[in-house]
């Protein structure tokens, strides 16, 4: 994929021409699992180990002999346990988030929100198979596969599609972050899709490294402009609604940002 600049861009750093690496996702994405696995999951698990070796267990009976100390360490455990996760319900998301982002591409200016919009809007010229739409905020995109288009509706059909995806898109001017969150939703292919009776759940997940289709995707820049390749055989991946976004977004100077939840204390 050509983007504005003369720069290009594939699915992948790999498969990109051109284009500054991603810097250190890897590692922010191994220190994701060292906090989750080290200080979320193992600090209190290795709490519970050594207070239950030594006064036995937390939600037992009172230890024989009485032990008033060993008590009050289990109580205070117990209760830990429960404060610690609930700081993780607040911090999992904000980790996750800063871990699975994709920051600017260095030395772009940022562009003007509104501006932004406009690009990813002007994708809707294209004979692509998924359109973006204004949402219900101003700061807000919305990107859905075209079920309406009946050409691409036997694609998706053919290609054994289940579900309904969509990525919704808020743009935070002050920080230049692209807040994304996947959702998706369940459909019967004997009624065929129906945008206004699907019902769409948040994925409370965030994917760091997803599937790659082997050739570039088919959205491509000339001038300036984005053009369709005709040559291009779309597989109907969720990353294919998404890495377009991600990479006009990069290209324009702002971050893409996917988070679990829009509310900034969790979601971040």
């Amino acid at each position: 994929m050509s983007l504005p600049g003369g720069v290009a861009a594939g699915a992948d750093d790999k498969g990109s021409t051109g284009l500054p690496p991603r810097p250190g996702k890897g590692v922010r994405v191994l220190l994701f699992f060292i906090y989750f696995f080290v200080f979320a999951v193992g600090i209190p698990v290795l709490t519970i180990a050594v207070v239950q070796a030594k006064y036995g267990l937390i939600d037992g009976p009172p230890s024989f002999p009485p032990d008033a100390f060993g008590e009050q360490i289990k109580t205070a455990a117990k209760y830990g346990i429960f404060v610690w996760a609930g700081l993780q319900f607040f911090i999992f998301g904000r980790v996750a988030s800063w871990a699975g982002g994709e920051p600017a591409v260095p030395g772009v200016t940022p562009i003007a929100k509104e501006m932004l919009m406009s690009r990813l809007l002007a994708l809707n010229q294209q004979d692509i198979p998924f359109a973006v739409s204004r949402g219900s905020r101003s700061n807000e995109l919305v990107v859905d596969w075209r079920y309406a288009d009946a050409k691409w509706l036997d694609l998706m059909r053919l290609h054994g599609m289940s579900k309904g995806y969509r990525l919704v898109l808020r743009f935070d001017e002050g920080a230049h972050n692209a807040r994304a969150q996947d959702r998706y939703a369940s459909f019967d292919w004997s009624a065929g899709p129906n945008l206004v009776t699907l019902k769409w759940n948040v994925s409370l997940g965030i994917t760091f490294y997803e599937y790659q289709h082997e050739r570039v995707f088919g959205l491509q820049f000339k001038n300036g402009k984005p053009t369709l390749d005709l040559s291009y055989a779309y597989t109907f991946d969720l990353n294919e609604l998404k890495q377009p976004m991600i990479e006009i977004i990069r290209n324009s100077g702002w971050n893409f940002r996917p988070v679990i939840t829009f509310f900034r204390p969790i979601g971040g």
